[in-house]
């Protein structure tokens, strides 16, 4: 973008924020593709309201390229400095229940008249259902919507009863998915300095979020006999059966996982539901009912929840496991 450019956005842009200190309080919600602006806006807007002494939040709900916490999080960052993270489990937003429900999380957290939401650049398909459910949930005060060619018109034309901008983008570039990818991987190993390997035993703390171990164990030798095959934990749930096994398996009402399925996945440490810090774990020893957990986070937590996303050491995705989260 040159020069020129710039100039005429920041003449648009300034007009916003005048729109929004017009308002003695102020929810706004960005919308709008990947790389179209949202988080630049939100940074020039924010540094603007302070600069007017009034106070600002920003919630970063884009749990793929986090401004203010971990990957796979939402993040509020206060006015004050303080920052609260809602741990989601995953770079891409699939439960759209889970997202709403910590978006109002943090909503409920913030110490400001003037709060800034910034969001995914998922705008079609489910996309499309979630930004209609933020709207619907937030009932925002004004809508920016950011978009190259009406592509937000199909979202936009069900809320008519809102104040909404439309700002047109022109210029910017895209960032590849291979850079989002190295930026996340910089961000899991900020998060994860510094830690170390915790094993924590089953009777002592609680799980979220996942099937494993939260039924009744039941007898290997049994199901070793039907399945062909050597089991190493198996337990009754209300679905059906959980178990691990040498190998992934499919069978009626019955989840089979391959041992080692855990190594590298994501965990969250969940203390009055804010996510106080991110872990990896290493392994489960499901003889002992111990987890081996790679974190830097203190041992006052409330639940251990589980994500989809696996990593290894270095903070690189190694991809996502299925059947084990609700």
């Amino acid at each position: 973008m040159d020069s020129k450019a710039k100039d005429i956005e920041r003449r648009e842009w300034k007009k916003i924020v005048d729109r929004i200190l017009e308002k003695e309080k102020c929810l706004v919600l960005t919308l709008g593709y990947i790389d179209t602006g949202k988080t630049s806006f939100l940074k020039y807007a924010s540094k603007k309201i302070k600069e007017n002494g009034k106070k600002v939040s920003i919630i970063d709900c884009d749990v793929g390229q986090s401004n203010i916490g971990p990957p796979g999080c939402l993040g509020l960052l206060n006015d004050s400095g303080k920052s609260f993270y809602y741990f989601i489990g995953d770079v891409y937003p699939y439960d759209h229940s889970k997202v709403i429900t910590g978006l109002l999380e943090l909503l409920s957290r913030v110490d400001s008249s003037y709060i800034l939401i910034d969001t995914t650049g998922l705008i079609f398909g489910k996309g499309r259902s979630l930004k209609r459910a933020k709207i619907m949930s937030l009932k925002p005060d004004l809508i920016i919507a950011f978009q190259r060619n009406h592509e937000l018109e199909g979202i936009l034309k069900n809320f008519p009863q809102y104040e909404i901008i439309r700002e047109n983008v022109e210029n910017v570039e895209f960032t590849s998915r291979e850079k989002r990818k190295e930026i996340r991987k910089k961000l899991w190993k900020k998060h994860l300095k510094n830690s170390q390997i915790k094993v924590f035993n089953l009777k002592d703390i609680k799980l979220r979020n996942t099937f494993l171990f939260s039924g009744m164990e039941s007898r290997k030798d049994i199901m070793e006999k039907i399945l062909g095959m050597k089991v190493y934990w198996c337990e009754k749930i209300p679905e059906g059966f959980f178990i691990v096994a040498d190998e992934y398996g499919e069978q009626e009402n019955t989840i089979i996982l391959k041992k080692g399925f855990e190594e590298g996945l994501i965990v969250g440490f969940i203390k009055n539901e804010i996510c106080i810090g991110v872990g990896m774990i290493i392994r489960v020893d499901f003889e002992r009912k111990e987890i081996y957990i790679l974190t830097n986070t203190e041992n006052d937590f409330d639940f251990i929840e589980f994500g989809r996303i696996k990593i290894n050491g270095d903070g690189e995705e190694l991809g996502r496991v299925y059947n084990l989260v609700y």
